[in-house]
């Protein structure tokens, strides 16, 4: 029966864990998603997970129930996957909306809401059946104890989950891989009714039915697989869509225009010839002689021909996607293809930051004449690494004397909102702290334009000269427009307004303040009252933070004032919002010193899962001897923690990354402590919260305090604390926060 059990909580967690990162990841292709949603998915999935254990707790209170709804349970999650993903893929097609046009983020987020509803209600509700049925099996052993063992035994089925995902699952067949984890489910079932022999013919019919419709996912997948994959982009043709390790490509048309997505978020049109001149020609024609260039990402579709034409002598074009210069070379016009295949053109595989970091490791500096970055503006943590101070000050010094970098925006030259105001200023700003000139050309697209030296910048007259002497050939940047776009009084206006904000401020790898700036302007698109509001909020400083940490101490204090059991609860969330809060710094840090490695991201959350399961485990075998005092040294634990990797950070942002290996060691080691700390307290909290009395409606409030700090955590630290207070204030705060906790559980009686 233990055996049944122990594969049923494996199950669960391996199930959630590849459920949410395949839907999520869904959910970011179908609505052009960003950070803000990717934490609020989080938010929901959390939060319906956490209300379906608090639920359960109470429905299956009795002492009799808990192996047959564990069992349908199992049969639900493999019927509503595969629904699921396809009702998420037609979500454009259900909202409305015009093809291609960026959606209105406020009904995104309500579809995400109520969409993710069912599933996650149903794995919440999993974990405090099968602790039900355990307990019932189980009368030797203490509460904490079983809900201890199914806590790790659900971790370890995450960790599984992680690498399954990571390096089987993240290019397959989504629909292949929901119908394998349906049938897995239905395993699981088929298992717990011969274990506990359990002979209800409906349960059995039941588990039959979800296994009929399984099949199908998987033997059709690729059909299904291809249809559904086109209500990504209605009013679109999709003509080929792939799985990459760094995400998912795909191809669209309308009418003859060819539309490049990765992950959602349009790149570009196959041929943006607009673009790519302005891009291209102003950066080298700022230049007297560009010999050496660096183009990180963008070259398919016109910018590596526009710089061909300048007569360089070597084009280092970086870009992170094989795949995507692989689709490049097949549905790109003929000149795209044949720039790419150009034999001045040296193509790099690989993230741009990594790069110029190697570079500087091997001690190859200062010998680009001109690097455009040729990315969408910063909306994202990791498009944000290529707007930062760091990443302009790794640039400056790869360029050669009197080199020159380009960096472009979007942008409005009629109406200079307080949203894109900050935004440009804060990336004004930081190009300023590492270049003496920082030159504005500002239309529908803000071209920044900064050099080392503090010398003045080129006149409209010399750059019309150098156009002539290299006998140029272009549509749109020609003398005239050249002059006209020199001369215009925006540049004096839009430099005003610059040097006028006093909110504004620079954007770094460790405060990706220009995210927070980004998301209000979108939001200013669709809903003008709430981008005042995340203005705002994006304005804030530490004592925001601390107002928010004084209100959940009073709150916790109030709670555990006459019942001090509860603290068990209150320990328990904040350590699932600190876990998370760790989680989200990691992450940030990892993209920050290793560069964009999709598939060893993994790894962390990997580390991070296995830590808990270990700790948990440990935390079970010495739950019966668990008091106040023990949930006391666990949180002063943690806040000493949270300094040590504040520290460490520091640390290497001071001293430059090093190896890459030590680095992901370390993150690694990191990870799995915070893990092992965290999943070391559940036990120990349950054991606190539970004081004898049993499990009776009380089973599942401690499961789902800990999810619902984590929800909490995805909210506020991914979407705010951490773009705005940065890593060290955000470390800082959960210092306090668990010393705070700490010393309030030392004066609690035991």
């Amino acid at each position: 029966m233990k055996k049944a059990l122990a594969f049923s909580f494996v199950t669960l967690g391996l199930s959630s864990l590849v459920a949410q990162v395949l839907l999520v990841r869904e959910l970011l292709i179908v609505f052009y998603g960003n950070e803000f949603f990717i934490g609020w998915t989080l938010f929901a999935w959390l939060a319906w997970t956490a209300l379906g254990a608090l639920l359960a707790g109470r429905l299956i209170a009795g002492s009799g129930r808990g192996l047959r709804p564990l069992v349908v349970c199992h049969a639900l999650v493999a019927v509503f996957l595969p629904v699921l993903l396809a009702l998420i893929r037609a979500g454009r097609t259900l909202l409305g909306g015009v093809p291609g046009a960026v959606p209105d983020l406020l009904p995104a987020m309500g579809f995400a809401l109520g969409a993710l509803a069912p599933l996650c209600l149903i794995l919440g509700a999993q974990y405090v059946c099968a602790v039900r049925v355990w307990r019932n099996a189980d009368a030797g052993s203490a509460d904490s104890q079983v809900l201890g063992r199914g806590y790790a035994l659900e971790t370890a089925g995450f960790v599984i989950g992680g690498l399954l995902f990571s390096f089987v699952f993240a290019v397959a067949n989504e629909f292949r891989v929901v119908g394998l984890i349906g049938c897995l489910n239905a395993m699981a079932g088929f298992v717990l009714c011969l274990g506990f022999r359990e002979r209800s013919p409906v349960l059995r019919l039941t588990l039959v039915a979800a296994l009929a419709l399984m099949l199908p996912a998987v033997i059709r997948s690729n059909r299904l697989g291809r249809e559904t994959s086109a209500w990504r982009f209605p009013g679109q043709l999709l003509v080929e869509t792939r799985n990459s390790i760094f995400g998912n490509l795909a191809v669209t048309a309308i009418d003859r225009q060819l539309n490049f997505y990765e992950n959602g978020l349009l790149l570009g049109a196959e041929d943006e010839q607009l673009a790519s001149e302005q891009l291209v020609h102003y950066p080298m024609l700022w230049h007297p002689d560009p010999r050496i260039v660096l183009l990180i990402g963008g070259g398919f579709n016109g910018a590596l021909g526009e710089i061909l034409k300048h007569g360089p002598a070597r084009v280092d074009y970086v870009e992170l996607d094989p795949v995507l210069i692989d689709m490049a070379r097949r549905y790109t016009g003929s000149a795209r293809r044949q720039a790419l295949t150009d034999p001045r053109v040296n193509t790099v595989l690989a993230d741009g930051r990594l790069y110029l970091n190697r570079r500087a490791a091997e001690g190859a500096t200062g010998c680009y004449d001109v690097i455009m970055v040729n990315l969408p503006s910063p909306g994202t943590a990791l498009i944000n690494r290529f707007y930062s101070q760091e990443f302009f000050r790794d640039v400056r010094r790869q360029l050669a004397p009197g080199g020159v970098l380009a960096v472009r925006l979007a942008f409005s030259p009629d109406y200079l909102g307080r949203e894109l105001d900050n935004l440009g200023t804060s990336i004004y700003r930081s190009l300023k702290a590492e270049f003496a000139s920082v030159a504005l050309l500002p239309e529908y697209e803000i071209l920044f334009l900064a050099t080392a030296g503090d010398v003045p910048p080129p006149s409209a007259a010399d750059l019309i000269a150098r156009y002539r002497q290299r006998g140029l050939r272009t549509d749109f940047v020609i003398p005239p427009a050249i002059e006209y776009r020199l001369g215009t009084d925006r540049i004096a206006q839009v430099l005003a307004a610059f040097q006028a904000n006093s909110t504004a401020r620079i954007n770094r790898d460790g405060r990706p303040v220009a995210c927070a700036y980004t998301f209000a302007y979108w939001l200013r698109s669709f809903h003008p009252r709430a981008a005042v509001f995340a203005s705002v909020a994006s304005e804030a400083r530490w004592p925001w933070g601390a107002g928010m940490v004084g209100l959940a101490w009073l709150g916790m204090l109030g709670a555990v004032r006459r019942r001090p059991n509860r603290m068990g609860p209150w320990a328990m969330g904040i350590g699932g919002f600190t876990l998370m809060a760790c989680e989200l710094v990691l992450l940030l840090g990892f993209q920050m010193f290793c560069g964009y490695l999709y598939y060893r991201l993994a790894l962390i959350l990997a580390a991070l899962m296995l830590g808990m399961a270990m700790g948990t485990w440990r935390g079970t075998r010495r739950a019966a001897a668990a008091t106040m005092r023990s949930l006391s040294r666990i949180h002063a634990l943690v806040a000493i923690y949270a300094l040590a990797v504040a520290g460490i950070l520091r640390h290497y942002a001071a001293a430059g990354p090093g190896p890459v290996v030590v680095l992901e060691g370390i993150f690694l080691v990191l990870a799995a402590l915070i893990g092992a700390l965290v999943g070391f307290e559940f036990p120990v909290a349950n054991r606190v919260y539970l004081a004898g009395a049993g499990l009776g409606r009380k089973g599942g409030v401690v499961y789902g305090a800990d999810l619902a700090g984590s929800c909490v955590g995805a909210l506020t630290i991914g979407l705010w604390a951490l773009p705005v207070l940065g890593t060290e204030v955000t470390l800082a705060l959960l210092a306090f926060l668990n010393l705070t906790l700490a010393m309030l559980a030392s004066r609690l009686n035991p």
